[in-house]
């Protein structure tokens, strides 16, 4: 499937603390022109980002945090089997659980011989954290 023939994602969000005023009038624009609010916030991020530096840097950051995700979500589905492990390490990468190795420097050695882009290694017993931040290093 081509870029131009894939469904375009979206996520309901939340702003908090907006000046209501400036809401008022991004509204009205956007009606005005027949437009939807997140249209013209789209817009107006899409200037945003391009006036950064480093934008190259943040797309990558962005692509790492969306492939972790992803990652994550095909760890989440193996956990069953994994539980039978008391220690060792999983790896996941390129959409696929690869497998569970006995030791750090095996589970890297692996990654680096098997995963193309990114590599999600989990430490087992695998114990759910609250939160997990990607930040970005500046």
């Amino acid at each position: 499937m081509n870029k131009f023939n894939q469904v375009k994602k979206t996520k309901t969000i939340a702003i908090k603390n907006m000046d209501e005023e400036l809401y008022r009038m991004v509204k009205a624009y956007a009606s005005l022109e027949g437009r939807t609010i997140a249209s013209i916030f789209e817009e107006a991020i899409r200037y945003w980002i391009e006036k950064r530096r480093n934008y190259e840097e943040a797309r990558l950051w962005a692509s790492l945090e969306q492939a972790y995700e992803e990652d994550l979500k095909i760890f989440n589905k193996n956990i069953p089997q994994l539980k039978k492990y008391r220690e060792g390490y999983a790896l996941i990468c390129d959409g696929d659980f690869i497998g569970v190795f006995n030791n750090y420097v095996e589970v890297a050695r692996r990654s680096r011989e098997t995963c193309k882009l990114h590599a999600l290694i989990i430490k087992l017993p695998y114990r759910k954290t609250k939160e997990i931040e990607l930040g970005l290093p500046w």
